[in-house]
């Protein structure tokens, strides 16, 4: 009865442990599955815009475009928010849970062949030189422990840094959505 009660007490305790660590937490990675990072990143099949013409006694054409969308901008992308402490390039425990998911989702059979950027984005806080060196060494983290913690590929992953270039809140340079990792399907007809 007594040892009952402990492992419940043990289980209780574990479980209050870990909550805060996930309440603490702003990182949204969790939402963002491995199935999540997969279909973003997998080119959308183009679809044609069916047209017909029709002929008009004086023999002069008109067209009518009939369904079709338009074509989606730009290669297929994910921002993740990856995790590094402070002014370094070491990843944080919730990096890991992040690339854990990429590292699935890069490994799955819809993407296979497939090659991708891996850029590094700082927020505008520093010197713009040091902030790109930073965001280079950080995107070159992420594609070390790909390659070494979840197999993928070295030749499918192309680590780029682009430092505070591009923030995606430029009048809040310092915001913490502007630190980000940016993956880019650069695979032919994506």
């Amino acid at each position: 009865m007594a040892s009952a009660l402990t492992r419940r007490i043990a289980v209780i305790a574990a479980l209050s442990a870990a909550v805060p660590l996930v309440v603490a937490s702003p990182v949204t990675t969790l939402a963002q599955s491995s199935d999540v990072i997969v279909r973003a990143l997998t080119p959308k099949a183009k679809k044609r815009t069916l047209v017909r013409s029709f002929r008009r006694q004086d023999s002069e054409a008109r067209g009518i475009a009939i369904g079709g969308t338009p074509e989606p901008a730009g290669p297929p992308r994910i921002d993740l928010t990856v995790n590094f402490e402070f002014d370094s390039a070491r990843l944080t425990n919730d990096a890991l849970i992040v690339l854990a998911e990429l590292g699935t989702a890069l490994k799955d059979p819809r993407l296979q062949g497939m090659r991708f950027q891996i850029i590094g984005h700082t927020d505008g806080r520093g010197d713009a030189f040091y902030n790109r060196e930073l965001s280079e060494r950080r995107a070159y983290a992420v594609v070390e422990h790909l390659m070494f913690a979840h197999n993928v590929e070295p030749a499918r992953m192309m680590p780029l840094g682009f430092g505070e270039s591009q923030l995606i809140r430029p009048d809040d340079p310092g915001n913490a959505v502007n630190r980000r990792v940016e993956i880019i399907n650069i695979s032919p007809g994506s």
